[in-house]
């Protein structure tokens, strides 16, 4: 018996010791695939999980939501417009109440040039 792997006398096309095994093709297609898959989910999870205060607001009351805009429009004003007249010693708290103020369905014109100063401009 020779030592390449072969049965002697036996070299032809049928013989399967003489044929190479390649891995399937497909296989890193399906790997390409299934991570696209699990890569887009992630981003479609982040992407709901960011308009979660949005939904919040709009699944409330029309009478809750009212009163939660009232009292949190009323602390903005207090904390951020009237001790300081406009310039506050509290920039990040009267950031987030602008955020969260202009969220509000109920936030009008006036409110929203209120929050205005305060909200940051969008960066990259």
């Amino acid at each position: 018996m020779r030592n390449d792997g072969m049965p002697p006398g036996e070299g032809g096309e049928d013989n399967i010791f003489a044929k190479e095994l390649a891995p399937a093709p497909d296989r890193w297609m399906r790997r390409g695939t299934w991570i696209g898959v699990v890569l887009l989910l992630l981003v479609g999870v982040f992407f709901w999980l960011q308009g979660g205060e949005n939904r919040a607001l709009n699944a409330m009351a029309p009478s809750q939501r009212q009163a939660l805009f009232q009292e949190t429009h009323d602390e903005f004003q207090e904390l951020c417009l009237l001790l300081d007249g406009g310039t506050t010693r509290f920039p990040k708290r009267c950031a987030q109440h602008a955020d969260f103020l202009v969220r509000f369905p109920e936030c009008d014109d006036v409110c929203k040039r209120e929050a205005q100063p305060f909200l940051h401009p969008p960066t990259r």
